[in-house]
């Protein structure tokens, strides 16, 4: 929830502001401006989407005993490499480009214990319509965390939890 001791129209600015940048990020990525999308994210960003566990209430033990799981775990660096890859028109499922809407919803804001840091939660879907004529909807919910630096606000964190039990696509060439 929201703190208290912040004024009511700077928590609404706040939001909006937050929440402008949502849909703003997902527009550039649905419009394949992946460079610009980059520009977005801190230098320490982290963008990590955890394997996600189907098991029973009941069940404690721990779903991982190697250590976590993730789908991906990627820094700054790991994602521009993705970007380049999907520039260098080597990447067959991308070619012809799929055709991806991202539709965020669900946006809430909370304060954070950094100053000039704001946790996000959101929920994601993602329409992606193949050469196959195949339609895939992807969902996910997401917790961010959104960093202000000079003046601007920059992604710092993302894990998705993805809300399928398996990858229900033949890849995951999309950013969430």
């Amino acid at each position: 929830m929201p703190q208290a001791d912040v004024c009511e129209s700077s928590w609404v600015e706040l939001h909006l502001a937050l929440q402008q940048r949502l849909h703003y990020e997902a527009r550039l990525l649905d419009e394949e401006r992946f460079e610009e999308w980059l520009e977005l994210l801190a230098p320490d960003v982290r963008y990590w989407m955890p394997m996600a566990t189907r098991r029973f209430r009941r069940d404690r033990s721990d779903p991982f005993p190697y250590g976590q799981g993730s789908i991906f775990d990627e820094n700054r660096e790991r994602l521009a490499l993705r970007v380049q890859r999907l520039r260098s028109g080597m990447v067959w499922a991308e070619d012809p480009p799929n055709r991806v809407r991202r539709i965020v919803s669900n946006i809430e804001i909370y304060s954070c214990a950094q100053q000039d840091e704001t946790v996000v939660h959101s929920v994601i879907q993602i329409h992606r319509s193949r050469i196959d004529a195949q339609e895939r909807r992807l969902s996910a919910g997401r917790e961010d965390i959104w960093r202000l630096t000079d003046g601007e606000w920059r992604l710092a964190l993302r894990r998705i939890d993805f809300d399928h039990p398996v990858v229900i696509d033949s890849n995951l060439n999309v950013f969430f």
